[in-house]
């Protein structure tokens, strides 16, 4: 059986739209694995930590698997977002900037430090948070080796990107691929 997408696709740049992607999941006791939500994830100004808890007890007792993809470059408060529970997608050429706003209290900025280290596999966590202290920014290729996506996806190497005619070598004429040569 296939699985089943209720939610065509929704768009979180904020963390009440997180929040309503989240109340939008089914109820418990769905049959775990069968439903497939997809969010479009861009780049959140800002997250507040202490509700992360409650939002993935609510995704884990929907029995939902999530794939988020990441709209354009983001930074660190949607870093945030990626857990490893989910299928995460980036784009090739786009970035994701660590950089902590000076905005963000002492006890806040470890928090999400923490947070960003258990998105991504566990040998690189530590290599990861000291970037996060850096404010570094990561490519996608490389939040693809630390395990923060899933899959980067190149859309200059996507399938079925190839050119609908060719050019014949005699006479320099353009024909079309279907059309049969005549000798």
């Amino acid at each position: 059986m296939a699985k089943a997408t209720t939610n065509a696709n929704s768009n979180v740049s904020t963390q009440d739209e997180f929040m309503k992607f989240v109340d939008s999941l089914p109820a418990s006791g769905s049959k775990k694995g069968r439903t497939v939500e997809k969010a479009t994830l861009g780049d959140l100004l800002s997250l507040d930590i202490s509700k992360l808890r409650d939002l993935e007890e609510a995704i884990y007792l929907s029995g939902t698997n999530i794939e988020i993809n990441l709209k354009g470059d983001i930074g660190v408060f949607s870093a945030a977002l990626l857990s490893r529970r989910f299928k995460r997608k980036g784009f090739a050429g786009r970035n994701i900037n660590l950089a902590i706003p000076a905005s963000v209290g002492e006890q806040e900025r470890e928090k999400l430090t923490d947070r960003i280290g258990l998105c991504v596999k566990s040998e690189f966590a530590d290599e990861v948070k000291s970037l996060v202290k850096k404010g570094a920014s990561i490519t996608m290729a490389e939040a693809k080796k630390y395990g923060l996506i899933d899959q980067e996806v190149d859309l200059l190497k996507r399938r079925g990107s190839k050119p609908t005619t060719a050019i014949a070598a005699s006479d320099d004429k353009t024909v079309d691929e279907n059309s049969t040569a005549t000798a």
